[in-house]
């Protein structure tokens, strides 16, 4: 990928809800997991397309300093879509008018004991955005012409046990995006560029596969 038509980039975007995503069994989920949801909010400005990022704070117990999209635990009574928007006004002043929901991607997981979902939004407009000091260390507003650039991205591979995954790092003007939040990042583009990810079945087999190599404190 080197270049995005924008027009067909957001029309793929808004059918996203249409795909066959792909969810993690229930009994596939360490029972120690909590529900998060996070927010891939992509918009428009002229024949530029831009995603939201964050550099996670110092301070925070997890992925301290980390590239991330806004997200959290979900709260009792919410379901995905509700706290991805409400951890994004909460984490970055993404105004929830603003928000345009237009469908989850496949399921995922963290080493922090996380089962995620990732959701994907449209903005009507340029969002004016503020980093909460209590969890987020600066806001980023990433072109995507910087993503795709063939020279951007690094594939390595790491182990999890004996099954060897690919470990995906991005280097954007604005610094390094890698791990999950590459992965998530790569699939949404990649089902709005045409393409046909399949990026939840991996995830599963590197769950089982860290679960079972006991790579992971799941307890």
């Amino acid at each position: 990928m080197n270049a995005i038509d924008p027009d067909a980039f957001e029309a793929r975007l808004r059918n996203v809800s249409s795909r066959s995503r792909f969810s993690f069994p229930a009994d596939a989920i360490p029972p120690s997991f909590r529900r998060a949801a996070v927010l891939i909010p992509f918009w428009r400005e002229a024949d530029e397309l831009f995603v939201v990022l964050t550099e996670r704070a110092r301070r925070m117990r997890t992925h301290a300093g980390m590239v991330a999209f806004p997200g959290g635990q979900l709260d009792p009574g919410e379901d995905w879509t509700q706290a991805a928007v409400r951890e994004a006004e909460e984490e970055v002043g993404l105004d929830p008018n603003l928000v345009e929901v237009l469908g989850p991607l496949d399921d995922a997981w963290s080493g922090a004991r996380h089962h995620l979902v990732p959701v994907v939004s449209w903005l009507h407009e340029p969002p004016t955005l503020r980093a909460n000091p209590a969890e987020v260390e600066r806001v980023m507003r990433v072109p995507l012409h910087e993503i795709v650039r063939p020279e951007a991205r690094n594939d390595t591979t790491v182990y999890l046990g004996s099954l060897a995954c690919t470990n995906t790092t991005i280097d954007v003007s604005e610094g390094q995006i890698f791990g999950l939040t590459a992965d998530l990042l790569l699939e949404a583009v990649e089902w709005a560029t045409g393409q046909e990810p399949q990026r939840g079945r991996t995830r599963l087999r590197e769950l089982r596969a860290a679960a079972e190599a006991r790579d992971y404190d799941f307890d």
